[in-house]
């Protein structure tokens, strides 16, 4: 059997499934290919622990068949390929690529999860990976102590996303129960505009989904854990007095700008205020500063909004031009782009008096006038015994990072211990399998002797 695959399509669809490969891991299973021939197209599909990725393409005179190859080797032979075409054979349980006999492996490949009973299923709109997923990632804290925000949450109130710090809601009803789905690196990776839908069903006290969006079929299981209740996050419409506005235009000029700020670890603070003629004035503490035209519905007096200058670029580069707050130390939200940007901003910055130094030329003039002996009186020192106050919610601030990087720390620990048991699982099952497979092969022998 001889396949045409076009050699473009097949090098894009594999750059996806890759994501889902582990170089490194001990089980054969993660670090291979699953190719599957059936009526003029062939099925290739990636694994990890909890996830499974997808891709169909047609390919001309493909009929049935299934193998599983190591997939950098086959990345490797296709990449190297010299014509528009990638050739597959497939004959007598043999397997090649452009005239490369490829090495196949005895990998016993789980069945991908189908729903049964009850389940749900919701139309997705055109471009919602490159548009509202794509728009949602960069907040996502893949490295967060509590698992459930390392995903994205789908509702019927649209897709929300949070790392404790900063929220994006974007309005976009679903049909669907709440689902909070891992972090779909693989499925961002396919760069697919077209529309799909999502699938979700319940399997012993397990939810599953799968994302179906043109040739890509992305499935894996949801997230376990309640996700924040984020609505409580976001400050009533009416409460929000002080709103400035700025265009397209203005939107690229300060991000330029705060692009050529220098980082002022840890917080990097931008100061947001109102300058003349109504100007948005934007400066940091380095002393660079800038004044951008913009519209004020109200007058913001001595309001001083200080904001982390991350935060800033990322509302600026997803569209938002319009910036609405109560005050400088309640939360902010930023609208005009994709959905709703709600942050808090920085404690408001408090400056320092310097003690001034006396100036030289007065210290000059002291050295000249000759000092005058006088009586000394024995003056008594007085010692302060009592101990520097200490602000109790600096001290409870401190412990409750110290306890959440102990979480972070057991948390990341324990997971890696489970995927290491579910690995050695994996293997010693495999094993099992091999050995029944060697024990009948034997067993044949004896019979045929």
């Amino acid at each position: 059997m001889q396949i045409e695959v076009s050699k473009n399509e097949l090098a894009g669809a594999l750059s996806a499934l890759g994501k889902l490969v582990c170089r490194t891991a001990p089980v054969e299973l993660f670090r291979s290919l699953r190719i599957e021939g059936k009526e003029n197209k062939i099925e290739l599909q990636t694994t990890s622990i909890d996830e499974v990725l997808t891709c169909t393409i047609p390919a001309e005179g493909a009929g049935e068949f299934r193998v599983v190859v190591n997939f950098d080797e086959f990345r490797t032979v296709v990449r190297y390929g010299r014509n528009k075409s990638t050739v597959l054979v497939y004959e007598d349980g043999r397997f090649g690529v452009d005239s490369t006999l490829m090495r196949t492996g005895h990998v016993d490949w789980p069945e991908e999860q189908h729903e049964e009973g009850e389940c749900k299923v919701a139309e997705l709109p055109e471009n919602f990976i490159g548009k509202y997923l794509a728009t949602a990632a960069p907040i996502v804290d893949r490295n967060g102590y509590r698992q459930v925000l390392r995903g994205i949450h789908l509702c019927k109130y649209g897709v929300v996303v949070t790392n404790g710090k900063e929220l994006l809601h974007i309005d976009l009803p679903l049909p669907i129960e709440d689902l909070t789905i891992p972090f779909p690196h693989a499925l961002l990776a396919t760069k697919c505009e077209d529309a799909g839908r999502v699938v979700t069903w319940c399997e012993k006290e397990c939810r599953y989904f799968r994302f179906e969006f043109g040739k890509w079929r992305w499935s894996g299981k949801a997230l376990v854990g309640n996700y924040p209740d984020w609505r409580r996050v976001i400050p009533e419409q009416g409460n929000l007095t002080h709103i400035v506005n700025f265009d397209v235009d203005r939107v690229e000029q300060m991000a330029t700008f705060l692009k050529g700020v220098p980082d002022n670890p840890p917080n990097n603070p931008i100061m947001l205020s109102m300058g003349k003629e109504s100007a948005l004035h934007v400066a940091s503490e380095s002393g660079m500063q800038i004044d951008i035209p913009a519209s004020f519905l109200t007058y913001w007096g001595d309001l001083k909004l200080t904001v982390n200058k991350n935060l800033l670029l990322r509302l600026l580069n997803e569209g938002h031009r319009r910036l609405a707050i109560a005050n400088d130390s309640a939360p902010f939200i930023a609208t005009g782009g994709i959905g709703r940007y709600i942050a808090m901003p920085l404690a408001p910055h408090k400056q320092i008096v310097q003690p001034q130094t006396q100036p030289k030329e007065e210290s000059q003039m002291n050295e000249s006038i000759p000092n005058v002996a006088a009586p000394l009186q024995p003056v008594t020192p007085i010692i302060n015994t009592e101990p520097a106050a200490v602000n109790p919610l600096d001290e409870l601030a401190a412990a409750i990072d110290e306890f959440k990087a102990r979480l972070r720390a057991m948390f990341d620990e324990s997971t890696l211990l489970s995927r290491k048991v579910k690995e050695v699982a994996l293997a010693n099952k495999q094993k099992e399998r091999d050995f029944v497979q060697a024990k009948r092969t034997l067993e044949r022998i004896r019979m045929a002797i």
